[in-house]
């Protein structure tokens, strides 16, 4: 069974990839991360059913991408104006999710609009 998404052990995780995955376009969209937990295991995280992507990456530090914290939320403005949007032509979003990744080293952050994710 998959964790919450707010159970892991986000706090000085490190970002290891991220990987955008358009085979399936329309069908599945995802948004694939490796992250390497504080206790030095390493997963991959699959956001399954995206509708969006926003990154706002800073490049240039000689460090490696510590994460500061990640959040999910069902009512930011930005996921309702893509419901909204996709309420136009008769697509029910209602399950859709904003995971939001903020990191320390950078100051970068990442927020990936999907149905669902699961860890490997």
């Amino acid at each position: 069974m998959t964790p919450s998404f707010s159970d892991l052990p986000w706090h000085d995780a490190t970002l290891l990839d991220i990987r955008i995955d358009k085979r399936d376009p329309g069908i599945n969209d995802s948004v694939v991360l490796r992250v390497r937990w504080p206790d030095n295991t390493a997963n991959t995280i699959t956001f399954s059913n995206c509708y969006a992507c926003e990154t706002k990456l800073n490049f240039g530090i000689i460090a490696l991408e510590s994460i500061l914290d990640a959040v999910v939320s069902d009512d930011s403005p930005e996921l309702i104006d893509i419901r909204e949007k996709w309420a136009q032509i008769a697509v029910d979003l209602s399950d859709l999710q904003c995971f939001e990744i903020q990191t320390n080293s950078t100051n970068s952050q990442i927020r990936i609009y999907a149905l669902g994710f699961s860890l490997e």
